[in-house]
């Protein structure tokens, strides 16, 4: 079959046997007897496609038993999908990737959403962590691994279905009293984990308890009783393990980030985007030092919104990253400044492998400089600051006793600065009405600068970087130019970036 768009879409092989009723399931085959094909290169001649679409129908329609099997069960979640109705529950997994049969919890929280999770701190955790309360004990439910779950004409049907697939055994004392009850069902496919999930209803409540006293409620086994005869209900479960959210597991590098922790002193602008940056590459602890609070004019170069006007930056901060990945350990959140950290505070940083200073003033970076040198084993320190108009930004890497002083002036000013004589007058401005001061750039134009010292963290972490060095991001030349600066030497391309050896 041809549509309109050929040959700018794919040829479509439909075999109406395949669907027909009382046919059995096949790999591949969609409504209607469509086939499910490999896609073709546009480019190549037209005859040549169709017949090699013919060909990928003819093998699959000529697959054996085993054939089949192994097709099912490398896309079962997809065909397990393919039974979800419209307005189905949710399943949320944070379950291990271990093919053993095994008791877990769960919670169904609003827009029916079902979380399963392996231990009831971990769920707590993460419900916690999204601002959902649950109260304790929470409902047990059942994870088994049934090796008959090979595709659509074995899936369960009924509750008795599912319950002689799991074991009537392993799921006495676990069925509501009325209502429903979901189970979850797991497959190994290329050596990771499948989850998908059945939710078994029972009768309504006031049913299950017609007859029976408070204090003698019905028996367990007549509860379980009302489950199976009913149809299942089939729901379509996510994986939220930091193996698949941080690489669907293929990032062979995760374990070394979920070891890591890392202290960001600064959480403005830069710092805020480069705790959220971390998270997201998987750093398993962080730990969150600022004196100040979210004001209105942060906003518009800012991680966090509107909702946490007058908040403490490292408080919120830690709250919204809670939020947005709860299955990440929640950051520790100092407010204060860094020199005014008590001895506890200023061991936890000690403890931290790479300590960053993000965007902070002169006195704080001399203040960790101090502290550092004042220590056995220093983490690495990580200095990144934009330039102005963030047009040009720095990230420097500091091992030892290394030290940022040797790339200081007299007056304090960074020697190896991309740009230079900038008229003070346009490049840092004044609110009116108050003594703050600020400098004129939006979120975009400091990205560049966030990945840098993204990276640079990331590289330490994963020893790629063992020694002190300085990346330098050279942004948009001609700007500078144009707004009165006076590009570095080394600033002779736009839009790179570069690396130097530290000290300078």
């Amino acid at each position: 079959m041809l549509d309109i768009d050929f040959p700018r879409s794919e040829p479509r092989i439909i075999a109406p046997q395949a669907a027909a009723i009382g046919a059995p399931a096949w790999p591949h085959v969609e409504k209607g007897g469509v086939l499910c094909l490999s896609a073709t290169r546009f480019s190549a001649p037209a005859g040549q496609r169709a017949l090699t679409v013919l060909q990928d129908a003819l093998d699959v329609l000529d697959l054996d038993d085993a054939g089949r099997v192994a097709e099912f069960r490398r896309e079962l979640a997809a065909y397990w999908s393919q039974r979800v109705g419209s307005g189905a529950d949710t399943g949320l997994a944070l379950l291990r990737a271990e093919p053993v049969d095994r008791d877990i919890f769960y919670h169904r929280g609003p827009g029916a959403r079902i979380v399963f999770a392996d231990t009831e701190d971990e769920l707590e955790r993460w419900l916690k962590n999204r601002g959902v309360e649950c109260r304790r004990p929470l409902p047990q439910t059942r994870l088994a691994w049934p090796a008959g779950l090979r595709g659509p004409d074995t899936f369960p049907k009924t509750g008795r279905d599912v319950i002689d697939m799991v074991g009537p055994a392993h799921l006495d004392g676990k069925f509501p009293a009325g209502g429903e009850f979901p189970v979850v069902l797991g497959a190994m496919v290329d050596e990771a984990p499948i989850f998908v999930g059945t939710v078994l209803r029972g009768a309504p409540q006031k049913m299950v308890m017609k007859g029976f006293r408070p204090s003698r409620p019905r028996p367990q086994w007549l509860v379980a009783d009302l489950f199976r005869a009913r149809e299942i209900h089939a729901i379509s479960i996510e994986r939220l393990d930091a193996a698949w959210i941080h690489g669907r597991d293929a990032n062979s590098a995760l374990g070394q980030m979920q070891a890591a922790s890392v202290a960001i002193v600064g959480c403005g602008a830069l710092g805020g985007f480069l705790a959220r940056g971390l998270v997201q590459a998987g750093v398993g602890s962080l730990v969150l030092v600022d004196h100040d609070s979210v004001k209105a004019a942060n906003l518009g170069r800012h991680v966090l919104g509107a909702e946490w006007l007058g908040r403490s930056k490292a408080n919120a901060l830690a709250e919204q990253l809670a939020r947005d990945f709860p299955h990440a350990k929640r950051a520790t959140a100092h407010h204060a400044r860094f020199q005014d950290l008590s001895s506890a505070q200023l061991q936890g940083l000690a403890d931290c492998d790479v300590v960053v200073l993000a965007g902070v003033d002169l006195p704080a970076e001399l203040a960790v400089d101090r502290w550092s040198a004042t220590l056995e084993h220093a983490p690495v320190r990580v200095w990144t600051w934009t330039e102005e108009f963030a047009l040009a930004g720095q990230a420097i890497s500091l091992f030892g006793t290394d030290s940022l002083e040797p790339g200081l002036d007299a007056d304090g000013r960074f020697i190896k600065r991309a740009t230079s004589r900038w008229d003070p007058r346009t490049t840092t401005l004044g609110e009116a009405g108050c003594g703050t001061s600020f400098q004129p750039y939006d979120a975009a134009d400091m990205m560049h600068t966030v990945l840098m010292g993204q990276r640079l963290v990331a590289d330490v972490l994963l020893g790629k970087v063992g020694a002190s060095l300085r990346r330098t991001w050279f942004g948009d030349r001609e700007a500078v130019v144009a707004q009165g600066g006076e590009p570095s030497v080394e600033f002779d391309r736009s839009f790179t970036e570069k690396t130097y050896a530290w000290p300078p």
